[in-house]
């Protein structure tokens, strides 16, 4: 005559959610098992100047709330160094806090050597920027002095602080332009950073061109002098890079040239990597020694990072296997090279090629590598690519024509294998078009930025130009490693626990209905709510 309104899967809950687990421990293994998945790009700059023209994205991530910050500069326009914010994993993006000063407003004069800012998070969340500003080019450019400044933010780029690093002299081009600045911030130290920087000019030089490294040891506050790394050649701007013990890595290509000249020709000298380290928290640094053998041709010194878990730093560049590379004659491609030192800087391994098209009936160039370490040690390299062009592939070095891509790899060995090229980019970029190429040469090294489960990208792209005007934008995506967002797959607690949560969840509910039930059989059924049938339904 009674029937209980509870659903039957109520009153066998244990049954219910234990038959639940398989299908939740099923979907846990596709997770884990599934492939990569690329998210979809995402236009990073929402200029609408029809002259836009931004370029040399770098991106971080904090590591204390997940925000992800690009800095880039606007070429063509406001000429200042930009930074924006993402809250969401790169699904949008807003402008952040303003770097630039009165004094100094300008972080872009056109076709200036890159990169023009660099960027990275403390463990604390505190975010740095280094960049070089300085007034418009009323002097000409290797007159009008360029100043090396520090910014610090709190809320992930939202406000800034700033320092000057060093002050450019006027009257003085040797000391007053400063170019491509880099930046490292200490894994156990925050208040700990150094600023990298190329110091001096070719034409009507008096002094050499100088790898300059500057430190810091109270979050910019204040700074050292500069620390030239450079022998009597001279160097183009240090990459940087601390490790967990907190030494100090710097590497820079040498740039020897006769006081006043800039030879470009198959004359020229072949330029070798330089590799120093400091232990006195870049007081002092070791002599330079060579840990590659360079090119007649080198358009930008390597990148370096260190794992802050391990002995272990990286290197990766732009180049090709002949080393006098400037003969009229030459026809060889560029190659993303790649060295792993695991004795932090004592010895270097074998230099290893990271694109995999080498060898191709129709070679193409790869330029601009960058290397991010994931917490896990994963060593992830991204660069651009020109071997999905629909053209012929440019001359020799040329990464100013045909099309390029983003291409990625990674290593989980610490540098010894790494896994199959990926394609980031959805759709191939025209490097004819805007400030990348068209003599402006306004470029630097792919943005990247990981945690263990997700690869982060931002580079400048040209989809929205047209020949006439010639804009560009940043755009930027993500690589999720087990095909998961970060937002889903980076809990901090672990599968089993969520499966584990559902079980005691159904065993917890299960003795509750089952106490109800013995309830109803002594107290009869008005203990529970009941639905009457009409009297002429027979049971």
């Amino acid at each position: 005559m009674y029937r209980s309104k509870t659903p039957a899967c109520l009153t066998g809950v244990v049954i219910c959610t234990l038959a639940l687990i398989p299908l939740a421990g099923a979907a846990g293994a596709q997770d884990r098992q599934g492939k990569a998945v690329v998210t979809a790009a995402v236009q990073v700059t929402t200029n609408p100047a029809p002259t836009r023209a931004h370029s040399s994205p770098r991106v971080a991530r904090n590591p204390e709330n997940g925000d992800l910050v690009i800095v880039e500069a606007d070429v063509r326009g406001d000429l200042g160094c930009n930074i924006h914010i993402s809250a969401d994993e790169g699904r949008s993006w807003f402008r952040g806090g303003d770097l630039m000063t009165k004094a100094d407003p300008v972080c872009a004069p056109g076709a200036e050597y890159r990169p023009l800012a660099s960027l990275a998070f403390g463990k604390d969340g505190v975010l740095y920027v280094s960049y070089v500003a300085g007034p418009e080019l009323g002097l000409g450019r290797d007159n009008t002095p360029r100043t090396l400044y520090l910014a610090r933010s709190t809320d992930s780029g939202r406000s800034f602080t700033k320092t000057v690093v060093f002050d450019a002299p006027e009257n003085n081009k040797d000391r007053g332009l400063n170019k491509g600045p880099t930046l490292a911030v200490d894994p156990t130290d925050s208040d700990r950073v150094y600023v990298g920087w190329r110091q001096g000019v070719f034409r009507g030089a008096k002094e050499k061109l100088k790898s300059n490294i500057a430190s810091t040891a109270d979050g910019g506050k204040s700074f050292g002098p500069p620390v030239d790394l450079t022998d009597d050649r001279g160097g183009d701007y240090p990459v940087v890079a601390v490790d967990g013990k907190g030494v100090v890595h710097a590497v820079y290509w040498t740039r020897q040239y006769p006081p006043g000249d800039n030879p470009n020709g198959q004359d020229g000298p072949v330029r070798p990597i330089r590799y120093a380290k400091s232990t006195d928290q870049g007081k002092t640094f070791s002599p330079g020694r060579d840990i590659d053998p360079g090119n007649q041709v080198a358009p930008r010194p390597g990148v370096l990072v260190a794992d802050p878990e391990s002995d272990a730093v990286y290197l990766a560049w732009h180049a090709n296997e002949e080393q006098r590379n400037a003969a009229e004659d030459f026809k060889g491609d560029y190659e993303i090279f790649f060295r792993a030192s695991t004795d932090g800087g004592g010895t270097w391994g074998e230099r290893k090629v990271l694109n995999d098209d080498k060898g191709a009936a129709m070679p193409a160039g790869q330029f601009h590598p960058n290397v991010s370490v994931a917490p896990n040690g994963r060593v992830d390299v991204a660069w651009y690519d020109g071997r999905l062009s629909p053209k012929e592939p440019p001359a020799a070095g040329d990464d100013e024509s045909g099309f390029q891509d983003v291409f990625y790899t990674s290593s989980s060995d610490k540098g010894a294998t790494f896994g199959p090229n990926r394609r980031i980019t959805d759709r191939s970029i025209d490097r004819s078009i805007g400030v990348y190429s068209n003599n402006v040469d306004s470029k630097t090294n792919v943005g990247i930025t990981s945690t263990d489960d997700q690869v982060y990208f931002a580079w400048q792209d040209s989809r929205n130009a047209d020949r006439e005007l010639q804009p560009e934008d940043v755009y930027s995506a993500s690589l999720a490693l087990n095909g998961l967002t970060s937002a889903a797959s980076s809990s901090s607690l672990p599968r089993w626990w969520a499966l584990s949560a559902v079980l005691l969840l159904g065993l917890g509910l299960g003795t509750a209905i089952s106490w109800l039930l013995s309830r109803r059989a002594k107290a009869g059924p008005s203990t529970i709510a009941v639905e009457r049938r009409p009297a002429s339904v027979k049971a």
